[in-house]
């Protein structure tokens, strides 16, 4: 990805994220950019339902959704299947409403419920990424006039809403969850977003924030520093697009933007400079000079003097 040829499917991604962003409005808010480290998950986790409160409580907090009524409990449900104890293969997803005894997020109309299944609470990648998922389900919910639909595909949405709540770390981490054990090496995915596409919207959140990177991929695996390092090189080519994304995206869902191919940090800050240099030149120091003078030659000189005598002699004796 981040090649000319990969433009219409980041056009996809962009344009669509300009739309969630255009529904949620300011709602969203300044948020942190969540990372899965004690300064934002400082509450010890027992792996029980009180542990699961706390840490939604804390995800809540972070997502500035704490006005919203939400109930958290746990259940114990088969459903959806841990990605660590088969059933799930790369590329699964866990819906927020499936056939299972109890959905994962009820509407009650004056708040939300949260069902946690029990397998989760020993895979913690998985509990914050399904977390987080929800909350971008539910500051949906909570952001469309009344009536109004949430844009299909719905899971894919609330991603990209989560990822506007500051939520992109960990759902980088549930979009690539790598185990290995007697069957070998397994990749599985928790996130209705692929990995490529999580790491292009938190970059754009980075960037559009202004958040320091560097702290995101020191808690990262290496193959979402890989993806996300990708994404911010690209996401850096195209500050005007983060600009307007941040400022107006109404007009980036409807297609008022460009996109330019990713540029190395080095030829960024060289074209940066040339612009400032071309930008902050006085306009005195743009007028013209005359050209030095040559230095003067003795020889030159003297034989200047010379002709000039001569010239003198001929006019005289012309008198």
């Amino acid at each position: 990805m981040f090649e000319q040829k990969d433009r219409p499917v980041l056009s996809s991604i962009v344009e669509r994220h300009a739309r969630v962003l255009s529904a949620i409005g300011e709602n969203a808010g300044d948020r942190p950019l969540v990372l899965p480290t004690a300064e934002y998950f400082p509450d010890r986790f027992a792996f029980d339902e009180p542990s699961a409160q706390r840490l939604v409580a804390r995800m809540v907090l972070h997502a500035g959704l704490d006005d919203v009524p939400l109930t958290t409990r746990v259940v114990d449900d088969s459903e959806p299947t841990s990605p660590h104890e088969g059933g799930c293969s790369s590329g699964c997803a866990v819906p927020f409403a499936s056939g299972a005894s109890a959905r994962r997020l009820v509407d009650e109309g004056d708040g939300f419920l949260l069902n946690v299944p029990a397998t989760e609470l020993r895979h913690p990648v998985v509990l914050t990424t399904m977390v987080a998922r929800a909350l971008g389900h539910v500051l949906l919910v909570e952001t469309l006039p009344p009536g109004c639909a949430i844009e299909a595909p719905v899971e894919l949405v609330a991603d990209h809403a989560a990822v506007a709540l500051g939520f992109g770390p960990l759902l980088l981490e549930g979009a690539y969850i790598y185990s290995s054990g007697c069957g070998g090496p397994r990749v599985a995915q928790v996130t209705s977003a692929g990995l490529d596409e999580l790491a292009v919207l938190t970059a754009l959140f980075i960037e559009m924030r202004g958040h320091a990177a560097r702290s995101a991929t020191k808690e990262l695996g290496a193959t979402q520093t890989d993806a996300l390092g990708r994404a911010l090189e690209w996401a850096r080519s195209n500050r005007e697009l983060c600009d307007r994304l941040k400022r107006d995206p109404a007009r980036v869902a409807a297609g008022d933007y460009t996109l330019r191919d990713a540029k190395p940090w080095l030829l960024r800050l060289f074209e940066k400079k040339r612009r400032i240099e071309e930008d902050e030149v006085p306009a005195e120091l743009l007028v013209s000079r005359p050209a030095p003078s040559k230095p003067r030659d003795a020889a030159n000189d003297e034989l200047a003097s010379l002709v000039d005598e001569a010239l003198r002699t001929v006019r005289t004796d012309a008198e």
